[in-house]
């Protein structure tokens, strides 16, 4: 880090580690005493919403911080919350419509929705919510605003509202039309505070930023921003304006590097900007966010290490050509500088890539600071076009939370929806009838099969009850959404919504497709393959004799375990277990091809896992792969660490097989390559090597395991060995040491 923003980050620091948690708790109990106070029985979820827009809004105080000229912080959230109403425990005002209403979700169908909590509970699927995403993975459409600012948005729904031919849509349009007046008055109260701070501050830089902020939020985002760092000021407010409102994470950024690129242009045009001034302002702006919480403090739960604020770098524009500007430099600068490590920063790449911008991604990673996620086009974009986007959507989608693919500006995704496939194999490898009445799923076993294909045969069968049954639970209890809460100010600018004249909670947006982020894929085909190789083809073991030593977590059975191990895996680059993996893949895809979703959509399909990695895999019995009882599972389509991949190229090959335009919802793969042996030549040789095969997602670290294992004895020498960890990054050092075997177990390659 550099000496320059020392003082911004310990003002910054100050507030989000001493004051920022108790005050929005204090804000919560003011503003749902008011909020309680002005209940009347009967009161519509639009007006209990229109309520609580206004209470927040009257009661919040702007919190302004001298060092810096963005205005954005109101106080009512915690400093690690993303704006999801319930974040790591922590509730605050945005929540109270939610959290009056949510048992709606249960008395619709109390039998369903114990049978979704058992399900939930045995690890058959995770959803993010009741029955619906309904708190996080929110991507707002800062387009619009940009173009024409809020005034602009706002004159569109009252002109709708003018035509509005329903009740439920006026009501819609009427929430719209009132939510974004709160906004406006928002950041009204942060130009009435920024001025009269402005005239009480002695020291002359804090007074300028304060200045520069008075004028601004008198404006904007009312009215569409005219300069560089008005656009780029629009981001910070609304992240929290929106999520503080609504109770809901805003995750994403969207594309920085494009959308500000013309203000940047247009003021550095007019004298009005240097290229150093915007520099400044971006590392301002990466600094405010990095600092919301304690980068050292311990990672040991589900995701304590997780903000869920992203944004997008490079790709290619709606023509398909290649986005690298002097905005994209800047903003990996300021990450390698300032060791920024949120907002993640996702960066799209092909084959055509420019040099300069494959060099300046690689830069950090090739020493040890692994800080950015790339997301590859050449395999994402045919996966959306054949879902149904057209090529110039495809081409401008973004990757939101950890992974998720997302059209921009289109729509919500259903973030984090696991479907657990190794928990249907489970199911049938260990005979669990007395549990399968209870969550509502039989599952048949593969006892007494008589050949491979029989056994292949039925593990599709019984992935195919788990498809069937999770679609089923939300199709049932999930259209209960907009009853239970609305989010118009979110839907405002989402595509289609004000068209429609309906909220994103009742089906508005643009498209409402359902994401199936399947996990087990590689653990399946290893014991599969271990199943084939040992029972069938060179009939070793009966299928009986390898089942029962699956059964007994191979106990008294090692030499067993050790044929198992030994058979061919995932990634290996074999013929074996490429073929079955294809062919395994393609009929997953089958299974959801065609099928209509929660909400009328399509059900894409992807390969990700976050860190159920670790914590379902303690849940989940042995498997015929040669895994034991609470061991690892791999993480989305990473080989497993029992085998021995012969190199990286055995798994870049195996995946050049695949067919990724199966993976609409996105997959992806985990790389460990030696730190001391990685060049910005080999590693942009890499990337186009890893463009032209099938991975989409790929989890590049540039480690040594000495160098892991002297950072657990020495944690003072590494603070920046930064490492991605499972859809987020960490400092090595930060990991507990559970995290820090998990780590390590990994395969590292030569």
């Amino acid at each position: 880090m550099t000496r320059k923003y020392r003082a911004l980050r310990a003002e910054l620091w100050e507030y989000y580690r001493a004051e920022a948690d108790s005050r929005a708790e204090v804000f919560r109990e003011v503003a749902e005493r008011e909020m309680e106070a002005a209940y009347r029985e009967g009161m519509t979820v639009w007006e209990m919403k229109r309520l609580q827009y206004r209470v927040i809004t009257d009661y919040f105080e702007p919190v302004l911080f001298g060092a810096l000229p963005f205005y954005y912080e109101m106080g009512t959230m915690a400093a690690h919350c993303d704006g999801a109403r319930d974040f790591h425990g922590h509730c605050h005002a945005g929540g109270w419509v939610y959290r009056r209403r949510e048992h709606l979700f249960r008395e619709q169908n109390e039998e369903l929705w114990r049978l979704r909590e058992v399900q939930g509970e045995e690890l058959f699927y995770l959803i993010c919510g009741p029955y619906n995403d309904v708190s996080q993975h929110f991507i707002y459409n800062y387009r619009p605003v940009l173009a024409m600012g809020l005034r602009g948005v706002y004159e569109k729904a009252k002109a709708a509202l003018e035509r509005a031919e329903n009740g439920e849509a006026r009501a819609f349009l009427e929430s719209v039309c009132d939510g974004l007046l709160c906004v406006k008055r928002i950041s009204e109260k942060f130009a009435e505070a920024a001025s009269v701070r402005a005239k009480l501050e002695p020291n002359r830089e804090k007074s300028e930023n304060l200045y520069r902020i008075a004028v601004s939020a008198a404006r904007a985002p009312w009215e569409a921003p005219e300069t560089f760092y008005e656009a780029l000021n629009i981001y910070a407010f609304l992240r929290k304006a929106v999520g503080a409102l609504e109770g809901i994470g805003v995750n994403s950024f969207g594309r920085l590097d494009m959308d500000l690129y013309p203000f940047y242009r247009k003021d550095v045009d007019a004298g009005r900007l240097t290229p150093e001034d915007a520099y400044d302002l971006i590392c301002r702006f990466l600094i405010t966010f990095d600092t919301h919480y304690d980068h050292d403090m311990k990672m040991v739960g589900y995701a304590d290490h997780e903000l869920e604020n992203t944004y997008v770098l490079g790709g290619c524009d709606a023509d398909g050509r290649p986005v690298y500007n002097e905005l994209t430099e800047m903003f990996l600068r300021a990450t390698r500088e300032e060791k920024i490590i949120f907002p993640k920063i996702k960066c799209r790449f092909s084959k055509t890539s420019p040099k300069e911008y494959l060099d300046a991604i690689n830069l950090d990673v090739i020493r040890g600071t692994s800080s950015v996620l790339y997301q590859n086009d050449d395999a994402t974009i045919p996966a959306l076009v054949r879902a149904g986007r057209p090529s110039d959507e495809a081409r401008d989608y973004l990757v939101s939370g950890c992974w998720g693919l997302v059209g921009n500006g289109t729509e919500k995704e259903d973030g984090g929806m696991y479907v657990n496939l190794l928990k249907a194999f489970e199911y049938s490898l260990h005979r669990k009838t007395d549990m399968m009445k209870k969550v509502g799923m039989e599952f048949k076993p593969i006892d007494g099969a008589e050949s491979f294909e029989e056994v292949y045969r039925i593990t599709c069968e019984n992935i195919g009850v788990l498809f069937r049954e999770r679609l089923r639970i939300t199709r049932e209890g999930g259209n209960m959404w907009s009853r239970v809460d609305v989010l118009p100010i979110f839907s405002s600018t989402l595509e289609s919504c004000i068209e429609k004249g309906r909220d994103v909670t009742a089906g508005g947006g643009k498209y409402w497709d359902d994401r199936f982020l399947c996990f087990g894929l590689p653990n399946i085909v290893d014991s599969l393959l271990a199943i084939r190789t040992l029972c069938f083809d060179e009939k070793k073991y009966t299928l009986a004799e390898l089942l029962a030593a699956v059964r007994a977590n191979w106990s008294g059975f090692e030499e067993m375990r050790r044929d198992a191990i030994r058979t061919p895996g995932w990634g290996d680059g074999s013929e074996a277990s490429t073929s079955l993996a294809v062919r395994f893949n393609t009929d997953l895809y089958a299974m959801l091809d065609g099928v209509t979703g929660t909400y009328g959509g399509r059900v894409n399909m992807g390969h990700l896992t976050y860190t159920e990695i670790r914590f379902w895999g303690e849940r989940t019995l042995a498997t015929p792969d040669g895994r034991r009882n609470g061991e690892y599972f791999s993480q989305g389509l990473t080989p497993s660490r029992l085998k021995r991949i012969p190199s990286v190229t055995s798994v870049i090959n195996t995946m050049a097989k695949m067919d990724s335009s199966c993976w609409s919802a996105n997959s992806v793969v985990n790389i460990i390559l030696p730190s001391n042996r990685m060049t910005l030549d080999t590693c942009e040789a890499f990337l186009r090597a890893v463009a032209a095969s099938g991975v989409q997602v790929l989890q590049l670290n540039c480690v040594n395991r000495e160098e892991l294992l002297d950072a657990q004895k020495h944690p003072e020498k590494y603070p920046d060995l930064i490492v991605r960890v499972c859809g987020f990054s960490a400092r090595f050092t930060s990991l507990s040491p559970e995290w820090q075997e998990e780590f390590l177990s990994r395969n590292f390659y030569e």
